[in-house]
């Protein structure tokens, strides 16, 4: 077989060597029982070695070639958004205690990661207005599937009633998840109106036992539900309630735990995290105290040492890794430590006024802009509800259209959600954050106007 200079740290003295360790003639002698026609008889079609300097500027050439949030005007949401992230928060995550710590399989030395976490814990808990919070878990979809399962757990009940308008990606996740494990889903309606969960409809599902009622607010439509109607309801026909929720807007809209949640959950990528092409995000799951036992992954708490002096420490921590399996409340979740500190940085330099600043000025620019959208032919609100930052627009011309020639003019100016259903309605999903200046969602409705005019 053809030697590849430059791609094998190896010299043939040494392969020499290794060869007649090993009591064989050649690297092809080693490969004998595969057929000679699925081995490949040829060098890789690979380019030529590159210096340092040279491959940096390649891989720079290549990443010229993305069209990012950085090079475009960025109205994308659909449960990752493009909030700003303050440079100390890269800073304490890239420090070396933090960035090389995965988890703290060996705790009592760990006191300054379990600090973060219980930092953690007790931050998201008052802004979801829970008093159990967990370390976290993989990302908002993970926890909307474990918080499904502690909610089954608990009561024994395998029937989930789930509103149509959660993020599409974590009910796949959520539907994975029950699977195998006999879970009825139910999916209820939104109102084609408001946008809201069809409470009538919500009622009917609850005549027969359900371990829980998921929804989330706001939706993926952006629109706000009434949460404290769907949580008396599902309490009346002693259901669980469970509340996704995106944690920005709890900088100006009431926590679900206000309303009597029994668990909440959400992405926490809004706190800290950068859009980072997909990932990595961070999953959030806060609850009451009665259903601590069921909640996955690990909970950081205040002890004595063998000194009597106070010291943190994991006091459940039920996964695999830690019982046996049969004993664990989650065989796969994981507890995302770097993730959960960048979002308690950003959560501590932002402060209660710091995040209802965002939240105030996400909402109010994405108001601006849909009057300003609603204004143009062809263009009118999908739902009437309240929504946050994100609302949907129906439009008389091809959605992937109009998004193409926006992108051209450097603007990611939204998701397409047209349905492939018979009356092919064209409809798309914008966002709108603090990042955004006044006369930058000007421009945006003035080229929006004109482009859907050329389509015309």
């Amino acid at each position: 077989m053809p030697t590849l200079p430059g791609y094998n740290v190896l010299r043939e003295p040494d392969r020499s060597v290794m060869l007649e360790k090993i009591g064989v003639d050649s690297i092809d002698q080693l490969l004998d029982f595969i057929p000679a026609d699925l081995r490949l008889q040829k060098p890789l079609d690979l380019p030529d070695a590159m210096s340092e300097w040279q491959l940096a500027r390649h891989l720079r050439e290549l990443a010229a070639q993305n069209e990012t949030s950085d090079s475009h005007v960025c109205f994308l949401g659909g449960g990752v958004y493009d909030h700003h992230v303050p440079e100390v928060v890269n800073y304490i995550a890239s420090r070396g205690e933090f960035l090389t710590a995965y988890t703290p399989y060996q705790p009592e030395i760990s006191q300054g990661l379990l600090r973060v976490l219980s930092d953690f814990q007790l931050v998201v808990g008052r802004l979801f207005d829970m008093p159990v919070v967990n370390c976290s878990v993989y990302d908002g979809a993970t926890a909307l599937a474990e918080s499904a399962w502690m909610a089954i757990s608990a009561s024994g009940i395998h029937r989930l009633i789930v509103s149509d308008s959660i993020w599409e990606e974590h009910l796949a996740v959520l539907q994975v998840y029950m699977a195998n494990r006999k879970v009825e889903i139910e999916r209820i309606d939104h109102d084609a109106h408001s946008g809201k969960i069809d409470q009538t409809a919500l009622q009917a599902a609850l005549q027969k036992p359900a371990a829980a009622v998921i929804v989330q607010s706001p939706n993926c439509y952006g629109i706000v539900e009434d949460l404290k109607e769907v949580i008396h309801n599902a309490h009346q026909c002693e259901a669980l309630a469970v509340i996704g929720c995106y944690p920005t807007s709890l900088g100006i809209i009431e926590a679900p735990g206000t309303h009597g949640a029994d668990i909440v959950y959400a992405e926490g990528q809004s706190l800290g995290l950068p859009l980072a092409a997909g990932g990595p995000t961070m999953g959030m799951i806060g609850t009451r105290e009665a259903l601590t036992d069921y909640l996955p992954g690990r909970l950081v708490g205040e002890t004595k040492d063998i000194k009597g002096e106070s010291a943190l420490a994991l006091i459940k921590q039920e996964r695999e890794q830690h019982v046996r399996r049969d004993k664990a409340t989650s065989h796969i979740c994981s507890n995302q430590a770097l993730m959960a500190l960048r979002s308690l940085v950003y959560l501590s330099l932002m402060g209660e006024n710091g995040l209802r600043r965002v939240a105030t000025l996400s909402a109010q620019k994405a108001h601006h802009l849909c009057a300003k959208l609603e204004k143009i032919p062809a263009v009118s609100r999908s739902y009437q509800g309240v929504f946050f930052n994100e609302f949907c627009l129906d439009l008389a011309v091809n959605a992937s259209t109009l998004l193409d020639k926006l992108r051209r003019q450097g603007f990611h100016a939204g998701i397409n959600c047209s349905t492939d259903n018979q009356d092919g309605q064209q409809r798309i999903l914008i966002a709108v954050t603090e990042t955004q200046s006044l006369a930058t969602l000007d421009h945006f409705a003035a080229a929006f106007a004109q482009t859907l005019d050329q389509i015309s």
